[in-house]
């Protein structure tokens, strides 16, 4: 089999992930399962250890030469020796299994989960983001990182959710001001509602009124279809090449973390790591904050449901819209 053919029934499958899940960053993550430019993708593993493409090892198994599962559980083995953590390597064997099973092979998984043995996660307590934290960095960060604080903390949404908002989604016109999430735009493909404080609805308006020139009130017609938390610098850094074929919520998703990043460098009192060596500040420590307050005053039902997850979708599907904001 031709790497050409190889490549383009790869690109097929990326194609129907993306399809399913419309998700750019759940296909770049199976891109690098299956080939990595740091050697160690499911094709690179075929070919260090077998001499054999994704092709010749589904005619293998099927004849039975080789057993699927010893090698997945090699696979696993290969990748913590490489040291990817526990949680990382979760993460690709469903890529792998999935692009397998697109090439026509069959798993078992009562078979898989006796056979593949994934290493346990080791959990560790975390040092939580807390008020007094936030209004250090508030103190310490620019304007945009500030907001998007602000925002993310007060309403629960992920950063992914955050970078597609634009202007139609945010009603200023309700108490407590409301930000109308839409379907194509949340993991779970559900549209919802969720809500911001005063600080960050105050916030929010200088950030638009200093980057856009948003007036309150108006129709302000200049930020039609713009996404608010993209790029607003003018300077373009030169070294910096942007993919052509990646969407612009990806690429401020992108500069936001680079800038959160460099921030809290400068800033080494706030640049503080947990135990496992993850940062205790990082744009997920904002949802986890809203999903602990929220929780502990309104209860845990309501908080997962404005945050999204997905079961807790239909738990006050009857509340009114009246009684969700008083309760916020």
């Amino acid at each position: 089999m031709s790497l050409k053919v190889s490549d383009q029934s790869f690109e097929d499958y990326l194609a129907s992930v993306f399809t399913m899940s419309h998700s750019s960053s759940t296909v770049s993550s199976y891109r690098l399962a299956i080939t990595n430019k740091n050697k160690t993708g499911f094709r690179e593993f075929l070919a260090q250890k077998y001499s054999l493409n994704e092709f010749e090892l589904v005619e293998k198994v099927s004849s039975e030469s080789l057993d699927i599962y010893k090698i997945l559980n090699e696979f696993v083995v290969f990748l913590d020796s490489k040291g990817y953590k526990p949680k990382s390597i979760m993460t690709r064997m469903p890529a792998v299994k999935g692009y397998l099973r697109n090439l026509g092979l069959r798993f078992s998984s009562e078979d898989y989960k006796q056979m593949v043995r994934i290493p346990r996660i080791i959990r560790q307590r975390e040092e939580p983001v807390t008020k007094e934290l936030i209004t250090k960095l508030q103190r310490n960060l620019p304007p945009k990182l500030q907001t998007v604080i602000l925002v993310l903390s007060s309403s629960g949404m992920r950063l992914g959710e955050l970078v597609q908002l634009e202007l139609d989604d945010i009603d200023f016109q309700t108490h407590p001001v409301t930000l109308r999430l839409r379907a194509e735009t949340t993991k779970t493909r559900t549209e919802r509602e969720t809500y911001l404080t005063t600080e960050a609805t105050n916030s929010l308006k200088e950030y638009l009124k200093r980057s856009f020139g948003w007036k309150e009130n108006e129709d302000n017609l200049h930020l039609k279809n713009i996404i608010i938390f993209g790029r607003t610098s003018k300077i373009i850094n030169p070294k910096r090449k942007l993919n052509p074929r990646q969407p612009p919520h990806l690429h401020a998703e992108s500069l936001l973390h680079n800038s959160l990043r460099y921030f809290l460098e400068k800033n080494p009192g706030l640049d503080n790591r947990n135990k496992n060596g993850r940062k205790v500040v990082h744009f997920h420590a904002f949802r986890k904050y809203f999903r602990t307050t929220v929780g502990n005053v309104c209860g845990r039902d309501f908080a997962e449901e404005l945050m999204g997850h997905g079961f807790y979708m239909d738990t006050y599907y009857q509340l009114s819209t009246e009684k969700r904001r008083e309760m916020y």
